[in-house]
């Protein structure tokens, strides 16, 4: 596996590696988890919030992309504050300028199947965490299942609240920011087995990497 950090304005490489993304959360998103509302004709999941902004880590193995995550920076326009604003009944633990939003976490299917922990979400959990700290941000948040929470604590992160579970077509959702530190990347690591970086430690990341760095 290789994991991938992609921003717009992407090279040759990137721009191959965010299509199969997108058409990968449209399989996903759409037509397995039922969000009709994200339906496009062209079977490609992309949104207002895939922009500049957006920073892509997706992981892929012999060249496909077999799971990814987005983040996009809390002072900027997000899908948490603009889409899901309800859900936040709670303040920020900082300014927005030291925070994220987690989205559109997913594993393809085939990879899951039958495995209770994969090693794809396994290292998209540290992965989101390396780049966090490296990005200088002191918190994430996410909307999600109330499943995601129990597995984000069950990996040693300290995860509150922003506000009580909401139905969403017949399913509660809730609002959460997850504590960014060094120990919350200590026990995701632990919990998951993977001990070695995901990410090379540069003063400023680079949009991508051509080749991905190498997972464990």
């Amino acid at each position: 596996m290789k994991l991938h950090i992609v921003r717009n304005p992407a090279d040759r490489q990137g721009r191959d590696l965010l299509e199969q993304n997108y058409r990968l959360r449209h399989r996903i998103f759409v037509d397995l988890a039922g969000w009709d509302a994200l339906r496009r004709p062209d079977g490609r999941d992309v949104d207002e919030f895939d922009n500049d902004d957006a920073t892509h880590l997706l992981i892929s193995d012999s060249g496909v992309v077999i799971g990814g995550s987005r983040l996009t920076p809390l002072d900027r326009p997000n899908l948490l504050q603009t889409v899901f604003n309800g859900l936040v009944q709670g303040e920020f633990p900082a300014h927005p300028s030291l925070g994220a939003d987690w989205t559109r976490f997913y594993v393809h299917p085939d990879r899951r199947e039958g495995r209770r922990r994969a090693p794809e979400s396994a290292a998209l959990f540290c992965a989101v965490m390396e780049y966090a700290l490296l990005q200088g941000y002191s918190f994430i948040t996410f909307v999600s299942s109330i499943s995601m929470i129990e597995h984000g604590t069950a990996v040693g992160w300290r995860i509150t609240p922003l506000g009580d579970p909401v139905l969403r077509e017949g399913k509660p959702i809730i609002a959460a920011w997850i504590d960014v530190s060094e120990q919350a990347l200590d026990n995701v690591r632990r919990s998951t087995g993977m001990s070695q970086p995901l990410i090379p430690v540069f003063s400023s990341p680079p949009p991508m990497w051509p080749d991905g760095p190498q997972l464990a």
